[in-house]
């Protein structure tokens, strides 16, 4: 019976594990190519403008911009390493920047700044823009294969960019003493009112002796 279910768990683990590395690994359908096509990487793209036009890339990042025209979208993608999955590898050196156009509407709320985006598309001819005040080329892709990846937690940034955080809202951020930031919160600063009030009292009793 031991011999049973001791075999029992190795299988249950055995496939688990198998599981669990299959979808590790696991390439979304619209961004995955036969194991022998030839892709143009991106420094390639960069290095050498318009010499890889007509052939195709896979290439990932965040979006930066995102502009609706008459009958296509371009979005404008920080580029980032990807994993094997083809999600990039976001907060990695970056290589720069590309653009991609999608024939049809991208709505720029879903597209939104920030997210994670994956494409597999054609090159096209290298495209002179700025970031900034600094001129920059933009690598190209055209495409009908876009990938939006689902949203890790994210932090919240209010609290970094508010100008005004020093203020009373500033403390929703912490409701208590022990969930505080370097042990300031509501807890903390209710027990230096305690603390006083009762130091008030004893000198107070004191004064009446």
């Amino acid at each position: 019976m031991k011999k049973f279910l001791l075999e029992n768990k190795l299988i249950i683990l055995f496939l688990s594990t198998l599981w669990f590395l299959s979808g590790c690994s696991t390439i979304p359908a619209k961004l995955q190519v036969n194991d022998n096509a030839p892709l143009v990487n991106f420094a390639d793209a960069r290095a050498e403008p318009n010499v890889n036009v007509g052939l195709d890339a896979r290439w990932g990042g965040v979006i930066a911009k995102i502009k609706n025209q008459k009958e296509r979208t371009m979005i404008e993608i920080v580029r980032f390493p990807l994993k094997n999955t083809m999600r990039p590898i976001i907060g990695t050196e970056t290589q720069g920047r590309f653009r991609l156009y999608y024939k049809g509407l991208l709505d720029p709320v879903i597209y939104e700044e920030g997210k994670s985006i994956t494409v597999l598309g054609t090159i096209a001819n290298s495209e002179a823009g700025v970031i900034g005040e600094q001129n920059y080329l933009y690598p190209v892709l055209n495409t009908e294969n876009v990938y939006l990846w689902k949203d890790k937690k994210r932090s919240n940034n209010n609290l970094y960019t508010d100008p005004f955080w020093f203020t009373p809202s500033y403390w929703n951020y912490y409701p208590s003493y022990s969930h505080g930031y370097a042990g300031i919160g509501h807890g903390s600063i209710g027990a230096v009112h305690s603390n006083q009030s009762k130091s008030s009292n004893v000198k107070s009793g004191t004064a009446r002796k």
